[in-house]
């Protein structure tokens, strides 16, 4: 599909519904070209005078021509046309102007993620009056892209997974939030991924403590709730030296995300396998069988820091 070598047909909707070769891959008739830019939204004014001079072009006459080309200057080189011949100015304009179309739609469906500016709401707008079936169809192709240039790191991450047995008594919401962390990580959102490891143990770490009875020390914490949980959790005997060692490396990780510092991919894959530790030595089993797979504490060690 990137390489328009295949065509998606969507619904209304977006939904995908047939996958054919296209037509128009390979080698385009001039004839093709020539009537493509003829119709294109913004058409092409000196197309008729190159084509009735074909046989007569100068530089000129050229320069001329391009400079009225709906193809901005860094999808066009015009300067290397000066010279050259019919078929290939036509063909130099025609996939120009196909990179510059793939780059606007490209663009207005990239600022649908997150904040995006006046400029591409205003094409967005257009396009849906003008061709409203373009969007839906860029839809599917800025996905297809983004997952072609995703896919190998997620599978190279994912295949260094491996299974951390808890049981069912994992309540609803922390097993929710370990999960979209490893999505995250796996997709490579670090910092997301280090603010739900944060979340997944204070949420583990707080039921752990109602469960013991002691809500209204809970609902007494202040304003630093996840310190003051970790505190709470070592004095009543939920976590030990090292389970709290780690808990506290994933908060401190996740506020430094949260505030603006990159986390690399390292750090975060450390901080996700301690909070599933974390979560084992809460619902399931002692943490020490797992040290081996810790490397952040191993490396701390090695480098005589302080866990």
């Amino acid at each position: 599909m990137l390489g328009e070598e295949y065509e998606v047909t969507c619904d209304s909707n977006g939904v995908p519904q047939s996958l054919e070769l296209n037509p128009d891959y390979g080698a385009v008739p001039i004839e093709k070209m020539e009537q493509d830019l003829k119709a294109c939204s913004l058409p092409w004014d000196g197309l008729d005078r190159l084509s009735a001079s074909r046989d007569h072009l100068t530089p000129d006459l050229i320069s001329e021509a391009l400079a009225k080309a709906p193809v901005p200057p860094r999808f066009l080189a015009r300067e290397e046309l000066l010279h050259a011949e019919y078929p290939d100015i036509v063909a130099a304009v025609y996939w120009g102007w196909r990179r510059f179309a793939d780059f606007v739609f490209h663009y207005v469906i990239w600022s649908r993620v997150g904040l995006g500016e006046p400029g591409p709401a205003g094409l967005e707008d257009g396009f849906q009056t003008l061709i409203p079936d373009a969007l839906p169809r860029e839809v599917v192709r800025y996905v297809v892209r983004e997952m072609s240039e995703t896919f190998p790191a997620i599978v190279e991450r994912l295949s260094t997974f491996r299974v951390i047995p808890v049981t069912s008594a994992v309540p609803t919401p922390v097993a929710q939030y370990a999960r979209e962390a490893s999505r995250c990580y796996l997709h490579g959102f670090f910092a997301a991924c280090l603010i739900l490891c944060r979340s997944c143990v204070e949420s583990a770490v707080e039921t752990k403590l109602r469960q013991k009875g002691l809500g209204k020390k809970v609902a007494a914490l202040g304003f630093n709730k996840v310190q003051g949980l970790l505190d709470l959790a070592v004095t009543s005997g939920i976590l030990d030296d090292l389970t709290l060692c780690m808990a506290d490396g994933i908060r401190k990780s996740a506020n430094e995300a949260a505030h603006g510092t990159v986390p690399s991919g390292t750090e975060c894959r450390d901080r996700l396998d301690q909070t599933r530790a974390v979560l084992r030595y809460l619902y399931e089993a002692p943490v020490v069988d797992l040290l081996p797979h810790l490397g952040l504490l191993k490396r701390k060690k090695k480098r005589g820091d302080r866990a």
